[in-house]
């Protein structure tokens, strides 16, 4: 059996083990620490799944403010699952003012970049870091640097944590099998979850198919809540990943 073989006929189905549905002052830190570096995954003993990276996910929202470019007309952006962004002057906040977001490191085709561009941050993930940008005159600003980019499905309102579910490559010829990460973005906490329920996304089948690639090809990004499903053998107990909303990744050239 593989995965294309399975249809999404009921609201929760089974796939290989899993069931697949539908403002304080810090200490001043470098730019270049910002928002976890690539380096950063490798020296967290408790991150198993190097395949995926876990750090540096940003939401973002314009700035209307009518005011001197670089001062305004950038983008506010906030790491998921933080209450507080650390900025480029080092500063932790609720929320960082970046002058720009820049896009040349996302190798994306013409009109996917223009979409992504055109989108008011509403529906938009994105996967970066923030690097100082100095302008003659106004001094020091941060841009955020673009590494992916990911769409929400809907517009359905995420509620949860920010997670990525990932394949682990179990195989079990029973149930409850935990064959699925869930790894916390911008956190160092990895578990392990039975089944994933994406009835509550109102998601169309299309999409749903897509993310059923994505847990198995590079990892989906999804929010929401983790359930136990009560068993009357405590060893059989499902722990199941509800979501909310998921982001599908927009591919590379």
């Amino acid at each position: 059996m593989n995965k294309q073989s399975f249809s999404y006929k009921y609201s929760i189905i089974p796939l290989l083990g899993a069931i697949i549905l539908s403002n304080g002052f810090f200490a001043k830190v470098s730019a270049q620490d910002i928002s976890a570096p690539d380096t950063t995954d490798s020296a967290l003993a408790t991150v198993k799944n190097q395949e995926f990276p876990q750090w540096g996910y940003y939401t973002i929202r314009r700035d209307f403010r009518k005011c001197v470019s670089p001062i305004c007309g950038g983008y506010f952006i906030k790491q998921v699952n933080l209450k507080a962004t650390p900025c480029v002057d080092g500063v932790f906040r609720s929320e960082c003012y970046v002058s720009a977001i820049d896009w040349s490191s996302l190798k994306v085709s013409p009109y996917q970049l223009v979409k992504i561009q055109n989108d008011d941050g509403s529906r938009l993930l994105l996967r970066g870091n923030i690097v100082p940008v100095t302008f003659l005159g106004f001094g020091e600003f941060g841009n955020l640097r673009v590494k992916e980019a990911f769409i929400a499905a809907t517009n359905t309102p995420e509620k949860g944590t920010f997670v990525g579910l990932k394949d682990n490559g179990i195989r079990c010829i029973t149930t409850p099998c935990f064959s699925t990460d869930q790894l916390v973005l911008n956190k160092p906490k990895i578990s392990q979850v039975s089944s994933i329920d994406l009835g509550q996304t109102g998601a169309t089948q299309k999409q749903l198919d897509a993310a059923t690639s994505e847990i198995f090809g590079k990892g989906l990004i999804a929010v929401g809540r983790t359930e136990v499903v009560e068993n009357v053998d405590p060893t059989k107990r499902d722990t199941k990943f509800v979501t909310t909303q998921f982001y599908l990744r927009v591919e590379s050239n």
